[in-house]
């Protein structure tokens, strides 16, 4: 069993708008979105989700274009019925494109439907655009014709009608999602965007594997982890996983410590926050603190550490080893850092 990869974007400009829409649909708004491990750009498709194990790819054609035909949106369809053929499994094929036409469809009111979904003309234009892309490309020695039905039974359209911003609020976990501005999250968005475009510099055309997960031998893929990692490291205003020097705010903590016991106080307070955030059982309890502490500040910005412990976390019941009371004010301190 192998995949070759095909038709990759080897002119590496930079990753649209739309596709980092559709990266965050597929974490933040599908079905499957808690089953994703991995999200790969421009490998199978234009993104890909893959799970932890490596057995599902939940595959993603993007199309930013407006006003699309029956015809069009056939032949646009042809990397996810490509997909369709391969040994790998392929757990769900998605179209991710702009709103189409009323008059296409027989209820105007869903944005995720499938093919059933179209009025039976449509659907003939639709049918009769992928038999000519099959045939183009493939050329007509083999019969697809039930390989064509198939597909067409499976394929999701998802009708794009949300904003950047809001697609980003999807995968931030606070409660209070006005915590930031709209213009911090489409800057996030950008960034996010850029971190794409990066991981699409580079040259797979006509590389083959054998296994789905050898995909990640050439990196251009995220964890979900690393895009927990990015946006909270965003929110706090520091590289929370990185930060080297002892937070100033946090010194009154280890001034009395001999520097090598100081040093391994800031690696184990590090650590910890490492471990809660990418626990699938505490990452959440992270994030809680998180907004615990912002939205202090938000109202009342201060730079006593212990003072913020005491009035936030005062009767906090420690839920995980790890998320101890240093560890609250460790991260009191970087908070505190990023925010001036």
């Amino acid at each position: 069993m192998s995949y070759t990869f095909r038709n990759t974007e080897i002119n590496n400009e930079k990753a649209s708008v739309f596709e980092t829409k559709s990266l965050l649909y597929l974490i933040g708004k599908s079905d499957c979105k808690k089953e994703i491990e991995y999200i790969t750009f421009d490998c199978f498709n234009d993104v890909s989700g893959i799970d932890k194990s490596g057995n599902n790819i939940w595959d993603i054609q993007s199309k930013n274009e407006a006003n699309l035909n029956p015809k069009k949106i056939g032949k646009y369809f042809f990397t996810l019925f490509d997909n369709s053929l391969s040994k790998f499994r392929f757990k769900e094929y998605m179209f991710f494109c702009q709103e189409l036409k009323d008059e296409y469809k027989t209820d105007n009111s869903l944005k995720l439907y499938h093919c059933s979904n179209f009025e039976a003309k449509t659907f003939g234009r639709i049918k009769a655009g992928l038999v000519e892309e099959v045939k183009r490309v493939k050329g007509d020695s083999i019969d697809y014709s039930s390989e064509i039905d198939t597909f067409l039974s499976k394929v999701v359209i998802v009708e794009d009608e949300t904003t950047e911003q809001e697609y980003l609020k999807l995968i931030i976990k606070f409660k209070n999602k006005a915590l930031k501005t709209d213009d911090f999250y489409l800057n996030i968005f950008k960034e996010l965007r850029d971190i794409q475009s990066v991981k699409k510099n580079s040259l797979i055309e006509n590389q083959t594997i054998s296994n789905i997960l050898d995909v990640i031998s050439y990196n251009r893929h995220l964890k979900i982890l690393d895009i927990d990692t990015f946006l909270i490291c965003r929110i706090i205003g520091v590289e929370i996983f990185s930060h080297k020097s002892i937070p100033i705010y946090f010194s009154v903590f280890t001034n009395t410590l001999p520097i090598e016991d100081a040093i391994d106080s800031i690696q184990e307070c590090n650590s910890n926050l490492s471990r809660c955030l990418f626990n699938k059982a505490s990452n959440k309890e992270f994030w809680k603190i998180c907004e615990t502490i912002l939205v202090h500040f938000e109202t009342n910005f201060e730079t006593n550490v212990e003072n913020v412990y005491k009035t936030k976390f005062g009767s906090y019941s420690i839920k995980y080893s790890y998320l101890n009371e240093v560890t609250i004010k460790y991260l009191i301190a970087l908070i505190i850092e990023g925010s001036k």
